[in-house]
């Protein structure tokens, strides 16, 4: 089940002597987060940032009994170490590594869900609670603390809105990336629940993607509560005609605007704001609080 960490939520990080991972560990660490430990396949590595490293996540949860690992992996080996992160326990696993086959990621997710662990990713880039904890690669420099989560597909549009929220004065409470990847491991809704519940979160913004039902199961979740926070919804790609290199999945021929506008109506209907685009983040959200 997905949880918004805390400053003293203790994490792992698999392949913290990456560059990836060590860069994003050490910004991490001087945000304040808790990395507990690390992994590398390096035998001769026992400690990097000062944080201890293992050889198997079994051996660091039996040490530090870290809740959330973040996963640097190569697509070559990522299937092979979430799986290791599952078999070991771990509550919430962060996927950041990008291009993953399809068929890989549908590996990681039925057995997520086989054990009842929440996969964030791939193609994530981790959780950002401001003033408590960063995990994974969030640029934390971009986000001021204040009332507003943030959910969504895109990392970049993510950190579009983090950046004019800064600017309007509002803020961002906490910052979910899901993923870009068309399969991934978590959808809207239990992000969103937990961002319901948040004290400090008086209002979220989701950004959508074209592909898939992510944005219409939200509508019926969303539809459903009775204690509502407000809702503002942003899907790219009404630009874009129609998607030429993906026949596989059925959509050579579909617009992209057809497609945004069914979703929009679904969101609508349940009592979400729509956006229609990114330059107006920071301004809609700003006067609807003020409303």
């Amino acid at each position: 089940m997905f949880f918004l960490p805390t400053k003293e939520t203790p994490i792992l990080c698999q392949g913290i002597t990456s560059q990836s991972g060590a860069m994003h560990t050490e910004l991490a660490l001087a945000y304040g987060s808790n990395i507990v430990a690390g992994t590398s396949p390096d035998k001769n590595v026992k400690k990097f940032l000062g944080v201890p490293v293992f050889k198997k996540v079994k051996d660091a949860v039996a040490s530090v009994k870290p809740q959330i690992s973040v996963v640097f992996s190569t697509p070559a080996h990522v299937v092979h170490d979430v799986e290791e992160a599952i078999e070991a326990g771990i509550q919430m696993i962060i996927c950041i590594t990008e291009n993953v086959p399809m068929h890989d990621s549908l590996k990681m997710k039925e057995l997520a869900e086989q054990k009842g662990v929440c996969l964030l990713g791939p193609s994530s880039m981790g959780i950002g609670v401001v003033g408590q904890t960063i995990v994974g690669a969030v640029p934390v420099n971009l986000f001021a603390k204040g009332k507003i989560g943030l959910v969504g597909r895109s990392s970049s549009l993510l950190w579009e809105a983090a950046s004019q929220l800064a600017a309007s004065g509002l803020g961002v409470s906490a910052c979910i990336s899901l993923g870009a990847d068309h399969l991934i491991g978590t959808s809207f809704i239990e992000p969103i629940k937990a961002l319901l519940k948040d004290d400090k979160t008086q209002g979220i913004l989701a950004i959508g993607q074209v592909h898939g039902e992510l944005e219409y199961e939200l509508a019926a979740f969303y539809k459903r509560q009775k204690d509502k926070k407000p809702l503002w919804f942003y899907i790219p790609g009404r630009a874009l005609d129609r998607s030429e290199k993906r026949p596989l999945l059925g959509m050579q021929a579909v617009k992209f605007a057809d497609i945004i506008d069914t979703k929009k109506q679904a969101l609508e209907a349940a009592g979400a704001i729509w956006i229609d685009s990114p330059d107006l983040f920071g301004k809609i959200i700003k006067k609807g609080k003020k409303k």
